[in-house]
């Protein structure tokens, strides 16, 4: 949807810079010349004259007032940042149904609007980044926690345990190279996190750990009453060997998110789908309706959830 907006966004520029363009170079001179015209037989004209040979379309006049905002917005969200709501809970507890974020879009490196060709290079996520990121199965945009680089393998196991065997360039000697390292998580104190859709009367309630992944601590759920199966639905360890140029991500609710253990065509995220590093919660909307087709109407506003994205 987000790909979308940026679309018409282009095309509602683009429309309204072309408009005032060609006026300019049309009506428009045509409009200066009888406002010297009305001058030179007049020296103070009334204002009313003035604006009778000096007014615009009602279409330029909107192109010309709508252009600088469109194009604001546009780079603002096509080189900057760029708003994103969460619609699922699939990032609990980082991030939760109503939550608003920003983007940064050039942290993974500038890219053209539409097209998200890239033509700056700035940098690249690493691991523990959240990424917001065009779905290889939908195209649709996906925010999930970047776990593993290109050339790392991921290993989930059966008992819900992460492991990273980090890469190592072919030219270094084995005996030098990272080790299988374990992703440390501790159990958080307390009854657990009831994790419930905003729109129903029932949650699941999880056990709410927090993890430690190359120094990004951040919370993650596992529901102790669900099994982890593998994308055959078995129930064993899996492990993935990430290719160069890809990324292996996972949702912060390990046992409620499609993410690369799961996709359909792929298991691994293109660096060419990157739309950016998700940095911060700008506001949370409560929606408590659960009436048909209002929905969409905020019932509340939670201040706590401002602030940095962990």
């Amino acid at each position: 949807m987000s790909s979308l907006y940026g679309i018409i966004l282009v095309v509602l520029m683009f429309v309204s810079g072309i408009i005032w363009l060609i006026d300019s170079f049309t009506a428009g001179k045509k409009r200066k010349a009888a406002i010297k015209e009305l001058y030179d037989k007049m020296p103070n004209p009334p204002q009313e004259a003035i604006e009778e040979v000096s007014k615009e379309p009602i279409h330029v006049d909107y192109s010309k007032s709508f252009f600088p905002i469109l194009f604001f917005i546009v780079v603002l969200r096509s080189f900057l940042y760029e708003p994103f709501q969460i619609p699922s809970a699939s990032m609990k507890p980082t991030l939760t149904e109503g939550d608003f974020i920003l983007v940064n879009k050039y942290d993974y490196g500038l890219r053209l609007p539409i097209t998200s060709e890239k033509v700056i290079e700035v940098g690249l996520p690493e691991r523990g980044d959240v990424a917001v990121f065009r779905s290889p199965d939908t195209g649709e945009d996906y925010i999930k926690r970047v776990i593993g680089l290109p050339g790392d393998t991921v290993i989930y196991t059966r008992l819900k345990e992460l492991y990273i065997i980090p890469y190592c360039a072919p030219d270094i000697p084995k005996s030098e190279c990272p080790e299988k390292m374990q992703v440390e998580k501790k159990k958080v104190a307390g009854p657990g996190y009831m994790d419930k859709n905003p729109n129903e009367d029932y949650g699941q309630l999880n056990d709410e750990f927090v993890e430690n992944l190359d120094g990004v601590e951040h919370g993650i759920l596992n529901n102790p009453r669900v099994l982890h199966r593998d994308k055959q639905r078995q129930h064993r360890n899996s492990q993935f060997k990430v290719p160069m140029g890809k990324y292996f991500v996972m949702g912060d609710n390990r046992d409620n998110s499609k993410d690369s253990r799961y996709w359909d065509t792929t298991h691994y995220v293109p660096e060419e789908n990157l739309v950016g590093h998700a940095v911060s919660i700008w506001i949370h909307l409560d929606f408590g309706i659960t009436t048909p087709y209002l929905t969409w109407i905020p019932t509340g506003v939670d201040f706590d959830r401002v602030g940095e994205i962990k």
